[in-house]
């Protein structure tokens, strides 16, 4: 094949020394898979730089992680990959860079992790019917009555298994901790312990999924105490990652008075703890549970969030903290190496390179080994819509990275 025909005129020398290609998938679409159009290798497609060869094929995630290994190889070019490659010019022999490490690296990136607790309604309530105030089976019947029709009831709780479950398996960035309300014993007295059920921690998926499948229901709904609890744990961390909270309840907070009473609504107790914790710094996302929640928009508010989820299904569930998940992710991303030039330095999204900005582009976070998205970049990621994001290392020494990649 006569390459020299087949590509747009390329000036391969600026590329030559490119370092790495660090690739992830955020959300919507699967990058292009080894061998494919893209940073591919000698098999690219005509594209301009497919063709002209940046040296390596792009590894890409799964569509489920949130980090990928890839192999940039410039020392080892192929025979047609000279200093120059345009109709007009012969091809001219490729000369390896001098620094070998600097041409050959294996590296890994990975989307910053942050912190979220789950903050769980398990008042007797949640064994309710999802669209009605009563029970879906006669032998769960202890402070209310049997639904009329129970043949296509599910609880809240059983709405809220599966979904939890299939949250916690599909965003591997986050780090998960649990905590109950009401604390264990409860009863009519509204004891809210500050306790957590599961710490946060990057393992504890496994634990929060099991404390949901294995439940055992209380009778209050302490929601201010739980919330300020959550506020005081997270106060307690120092891995530096952003911080949230995810409540889900049925709605109606109680225990207000003093002493604590069940039968004394305290909506204000709650927003106010929900204010509390956005003054903190963590957000609070609400998720409703049932028919009667019109006092959450208050309570989602104070947290800092514009509105609260409202579900009256299983799916709507599933759906609620899915898109809480997203708007959640981190913007930064981390690599297992600081780029040997912290000058070159190329940022893209969908293909696209853009600025090194702080208010709408991309910056450094903490080390040049941090990239932190921002302004409309980060909306988009978070949002949910396509965002493959993808960064380039240059050598030191080079000046020039191509407008497009894809």
């Amino acid at each position: 094949m006569d390459l020299n025909k087949s590509v747009q005129p390329v000036n391969v020398a600026v590329f030559a020394c490119a370092c790495a290609l660090l690739l992830l998938s955020l959300a919507c679409t699967k990058p292009p898979a080894v061998g494919e159009s893209g940073l591919g290798g000698q098999g690219g497609t005509t594209n301009g730089v497919g063709d002209a060869g940046m040296g390596g094929a792009a590894g890409g995630s799964t569509g489920t992680d949130d980090a990928s290994t890839v192999m940039i190889n410039l020392d080892v070019l192929p025979s047609w990959w000279g200093t120059a490659d345009a109709p007009q010019t012969p091809d001219v022999a490729a000369t390896p860079t001098g620094d070998a490490n600097c041409g050959n690296i294996s590296k890994r990136t990975t989307r910053q992790s942050v912190d979220v607790l789950l903050v769980l309604d398990r008042s007797g309530s949640m064994d309710y019917s999802i669209t009605q105030d009563c029970y879906c089976s006669s032998a769960a019947v202890k402070y209310g009555s049997v639904c009329a029709d129970t043949t296509n009831c599910t609880t809240r709780w059983d709405a809220v298994k599966p979904a939890v479950g299939t949250t916690l398996s599909s965003s591997s960035y986050v780090n998960w901790g649990l905590k109950f309300f009401p604390s264990a014993g409860a009863n009519q007295n509204c004891t809210e312990n500050s306790t957590m059920e599961v710490p946060v921690s990057p393992t504890s998926a496994t634990d929060v999924e099991s404390q949901v499948d294995n439940v055992v229901y209380e009778y209050s709904t302490p929601t201010a105490a739980a919330l300020n609890a959550a506020t005081t744990y997270l106060k307690t961390l120092g891995d530096g990652n952003q911080k949230f909270i995810l409540l889900a309840t049925d709605g109606e907070p109680n225990c207000g008075g003093n002493p604590p009473n069940s039968g004394t609504d305290d909506l204000t107790g709650a927003t106010t703890a929900a204010a509390a914790a956005y003054t903190a710094g963590y957000k609070v996302y609400v998720i409703g549970i049932g028919p009667n929640l019109d006092n959450l928009t208050q309570l989602a508010q104070n947290g800092g969030t514009s509105d609260f989820y409202k579900v009256s299904s299983p799916q709507d569930l599933a759906t609620a903290l899915s898109s809480i998940s997203k708007l959640v992710g981190s913007c930064n991303f981390n690599s297992d190496q600081p780029p040997p030039d912290q000058h070159n330095v190329a940022v893209y999204v969908n293909g696209q390179k853009i600025d090194q900005d702080s208010s709408n582009g991309w910056t450094f976070g903490s080390s040049s080994q941090e990239i932190v998205l921002t302004g409309d970049y980060c909306t988009q990621m978070s949002s949910g819509d396509q965002a493959d994001v993808q960064i380039l290392f240059g050598c030191p020494g080079q000046t020039y990275f191509p407008t497009t990649i894809y």
